[in-house]
């Protein structure tokens, strides 16, 4: 695996005027960052369905214990002299990516799910009701997780990214609702216990609302790219309604936003990828390579990433065993990945242990 990753990124890549590139930096256990670069020509896009791994290269994958943006400037810059002209890139907006793109000239998509969550983030994060809803949710879990009413616990949220994943809190709180509207007044043991969810229903309600727009419109994009008749059917799915509240409206009116400066500031494109799922694909493979040992930190194992982004063909595959060495594996890591966390830690023990 290790060799037809290494395979893939070290062959020539095709120039080409229309590159689109996908990058993010991958934070593991440890002081190390792995960040990736993929690409794939405008031109190849089919924007009849989501990404595939294989659709895309990876053109660069480098680890740094400190990432900037002058650093990120310098990788693109030298990624232009191999591969030709970058049209655009789609990235989250921290600040690293963000400011090595601006240095490179090249224009930045902001990736339609972290934008979403940064709308949701502005809008909930320091709301009382909301705050008092998430930890009436924590205090559910810690006292019942391990009770006979376990069953009726709400899900666990991941807290470094709770504002892409609230549907499965406002999920939770509906089917609370519906259960407690069949019911009503009953004394059995989980009435009673979720009772307190009713506080809660109008928020409810409204973050139940914002997630199926959020569904509709992340499905049109990421399916189908962004151009004039996308636009056209998302702004349907963003029609203002009697009953919308004020957080639905201001919502309605920063993804309108969202889209139209996009396709404003990109006026050459047809159409317009504005996804950066299958690079957080490719790290979610990677992780699930690490998942053994979270210590392990960063490791040459991330050659897994080029290595699902290849064609897997017949060719491909015994080109790459008859021409890339363990020695070459060896050398590429040495230069792009550095020691791992494990192999520093191995070091520092052996040391002691001859000590």
């Amino acid at each position: 695996m290790k060799k037809y990753g290494l395979y893939n990124i070290l062959k020539p890549k095709e120039r080409a005027d229309d590159w689109a590139i996908i990058l993010d930096e991958s934070v593991e256990f440890g002081k190390h960052k792995l960040l990736v670069i993929l690409g794939i020509r405008v031109s190849n896009i089919d924007f009849t369905r989501p990404l595939k791994l294989q659709d895309v290269t990876t053109l660069k994958m480098i680890s740094k214990s400190k990432w900037s943006g002058e650093a990120v400037h310098f990788l693109l810059e030298d990624l232009k002299k191999e591969i030709g002209t970058i049209r655009y890139a789609v990235a989250d907006y921290g600040n690293i990516l963000t400011k090595g793109l601006r240095l490179s000239g090249i224009t930045h998509v902001y990736d339609i799910t972290h934008k979403i969550a940064s709308i949701l983030k502005s809008l909930y994060e320091k709301d009382i009701e909301f705050q008092k809803y998430n930890k009436a949710l924590a205090k559910m879990r810690r006292s019942l997780c391990l009770s006979k009413n376990s069953h009726i616990v709400p899900p666990q949220q991941r807290v470094k990214a709770r504002f892409m994943n609230l549907e499965i809190i406002s999920d939770w709180g509906l089917s609370a609702l519906e259960y407690l509207s069949v019911k009503q007044n009953s004394k059995n043991e989980e009435f009673i216990v979720l009772k307190w969810v009713k506080k809660f229903e109008n928020l409810i309600l409204e973050l139940s609302t914002i997630n199926n727009l959020i569904s509709n419109i992340e499905s049109k994009l990421k399916h189908n790219g962004l151009d004039e008749n996308t636009l056209k059917d998302c702004n349907k799915m963003l029609e203002r309604k009697d009953n919308d509240t004020n957080r639905i409206d201001e919502f309605k009116n920063s993804v309108e936003k969202y889209m139209n400066e996009i396709i404003n500031k990109m006026p050459q494109e047809k159409k317009i990828l504005c996804t950066s799922d299958i690079i957080e694909s490719s790290f979610g493979k990677y992780k699930n390579y690490l998942s053994k040992n979270a210590m392990t930190g960063i490791t040459n194992l991330s050659l897994c990433i080029p290595a699902f982004t290849g064609s897997l063909n017949n060719e491909e595959i015994l080109k790459a065993m008859q021409n890339i060495k363990v020695e070459d594996i060896q050398e590429w890591t040495k230069i792009n990945i550095g020691k791992s966390l494990i192999t520093e830690r191995r070091e520092i023990f052996k040391k002691r242990k001859a000590g």
